[in-house]
């Protein structure tokens, strides 16, 4: 049993509420949900844009990581160069001290004059006959 009219003026007009409210609802919804999607595109271009740049820092990271590379090997050899070179210099200094303790161990007879170069070469002979003022 219906009650009432159907063509009553306030049943079509709470008809009409009730559609438009879910037509309403409908379009929120549809707003809504777009809304949604426009925030995980941008939200996505942005990820993209973060994860580009995150590799070009990874790219530049790791070709300053190859310089370093270069960089220690280049140390390395260095440093292996300057032992040989602190090894011969600790070799001829041994040598050396070797050869002045030799050659103190010899007996000192006469030493030349202070103005003599060598035994072959003489400068100046010495003055025997002094000077009276």
């Amino acid at each position: 049993m219906s009650w009432g009219n159907p063509d009553d003026p306030v049943k079509l007009w709470r008809a009409q509420a009730d559609r438009l409210e879910r037509e309403r609802a409908e379009a929120k919804e549809r707003m809504r949900r777009s809304e949604e999607r426009r925030e995980r595109d941008v939200a996505r271009v942005s990820a993209h844009a973060e994860i580009a740049a995150l590799k070009e820092r990874l790219a530049a990271a790791e070709q300053q990581l190859e310089g370093f590379n270069e960089f220690v090997q280049a140390v390395a050899t260095f440093g292996d160069a300057a032992s040989n070179k602190l090894a011969k210099l600790e070799e001829l200094l041994t040598r050396h001290a070797e050869l002045r303790e030799a050659e103190s161990r010899q007996s000192k007879g006469f030493q030349g004059f202070a103005r003599e170069k060598s035994d072959t070469e003489v400068v100046d002979l010495p003055d025997f006959i002094r000077k009276m003022h």
